[in-house]
């Protein structure tokens, strides 16, 4: 079954928004962790990276939420319920490892894994739909 044009549309800027902002992430993620001495950097210098890396994760946050303002009801409701699962995954495992943390079962662990465990949920809970099954 051929998609409508403002499928297609919205698919089209959703991926030239996507995948040009993850390669700037990458390229900010890897420029900044070779060319910054993180001993010796300053502190305006280390927050200013910190934004930037940030900065194309916000735009790409923005790229899911145009495409489901961008296509029909049913569509829509495939992602909201993604990102709905992805969110309580992601908060199942924020309690999980602080209950684990306070029975001192394992050590600290950094807040920046929660994000890319967020991502990772998303595409996990879309998974289905890639092969044309919904959950």
């Amino acid at each position: 079954m051929a998609q409508p044009r403002r499928f297609r549309t919205a698919n089209r800027r959703y991926r030239f928004l996507f995948w040009p902002m993850m390669a700037v992430y990458v390229a900010i993620i890897l420029g900044t962790k070779f060319l910054i001495d993180d001993d010796k950097a300053p502190d305006w210098l280390n927050a200013a990276c910190a934004i930037a890396a940030t900065l194309p994760l916000f735009i790409v946050l923005y790229a899911i939420r145009r495409q489901t303002d961008e296509t029909d009801e049913y569509t829509r409701m495939r992602y909201l319920k993604a990102l709905r699962d992805a969110g309580l995954i992601t908060s199942g495992l924020l309690f999980l490892v602080g209950f684990l943390q306070i029975f001192d079962v394992i050590g600290d662990i950094e807040v920046f894994w929660f994000g890319p465990v967020f991502f990772f949920a998303f595409g996990l809970a879309r998974l289905p739909e890639c092969f044309g099954r919904t959950v």
